[in-house]
């Protein structure tokens, strides 16, 4: 078992300063990998630990997104929504949070140790379990106020009606932290919690970065990195066919959303994602509903 790089006592400078105003904050934490900054913009990312090829897809994409911006991305290294927003962020060349149930010399699952090796390099694992403790099932509830504590915002991707996300989602709320949820489809299970936090007026729904950053109104907090240049366009063959398809369409005039997806037969998710990478990339930008290309 690896032994920590670190210790943070509460009232350390790089001790996460939000995470000190919650009433069960732990009182040392343990990290292997980079210190952590004391200026850091910290956002949760978490969801189902089986999610849809659709969920997988935004939280990477999401990820990726606002770590090009400066957010470093929390979340708990668990299978599905979690390992793909630590993805995410790696791949846009940004830090990312894994807050482990476990010590951090332990990581659990032992299948996404690859991911953690990654992590190490940019980013940090974080747990308030000595290296001695053992690991109880109790852990990863425990863990997630840390999750939610930490971080400014809180956005669910595809949780069901009994899911650890939506722990980390109450937690945010009673925190007074801000929580957002993108829609799901309504016929799937993986969606039920979101929806449902949207229904009920729990979580702010956005469906592109560019909404969480304008609800959360707080850019001012981000210091956008130099990292992924927007792609020239002998690089757009490495857009998704549908992406491409999209950007193409675009190039001739401005379009709704709607319009997109009544004009060329595509579900409403296979057009959200395919823009959401056009908008991160650069290559769009989307006014309400309207999209017009920008280069």
């Amino acid at each position: 078992m690896e032994p920590p790089d670190f210790s943070l006592r509460k009232y350390d400078p790089s001790f996460p300063s939000l995470l000190r105003t919650i009433p069960d904050c732990p009182s040392l934490l343990y990290g292997r990998g980079q210190p952590l900054k004391e200026d850091s913009f910290y956002i949760a990312i978490v969801g189902t630990r089986h999610p849809s090829p659709y969920g997988l897809e935004l939280a990477e994409t999401f990820a990726y997104g606002l770590a090009q911006r400066g957010a470093v991305i929390v979340s708990g290294l668990a299978y599905g929504i979690d390992a793909a927003a630590h993805r995410g962020a790696l791949s846009a060349g940004g830090s990312t949070v894994a807050v482990l149930a476990s010590p951090v010399g332990w990581v659990t699952p032992r299948s996404n140790i690859p991911l953690a090796e990654e992590i190490l390099k940019t980013g940090t694992l974080l747990s308030e379990y000595a290296q001695a403790e053992k690991t109880f099932r109790s852990n990863f509830p425990r863990r997630n106020r840390i999750v939610a504590g930490m971080s400014t915002a809180t956005l669910i991707i595809e949780a069901p009606a009994r899911s650890g996300a939506l722990i980390t989602a109450r937690l945010a709320l009673e925190y007074n932290r801000d929580v957002c949820a993108i829609p799901g489809n309504i016929t799937s299970e993986t969606s039920v919690g979101t929806n449902k936090l949207i229904q009920r007026g729990l979580a702010y729904p956005v469906t592109y970065v560019a909404d969480l950053l304008s609800y959360l109104n707080d850019e001012r907090h981000l210091d956008p990195l130099p990292l992924q240049p927007p792609p020239s366009p002998k690089s757009l063959p490495l857009l998704t066919p549908t992406g491409e398809l999209i950007y193409r369409r675009l190039k001739k005039r401005p379009y709704s959303i709607d319009e997109l997806i009544c004009e060329m037969g595509l579900a409403a998710e296979e057009v959200t994602v395919a823009l959401t990478h056009l908008e991160i990339h650069g290559l769009v930008k989307i006014y309400g509903s309207q999209v017009v290309v920008t280069r």
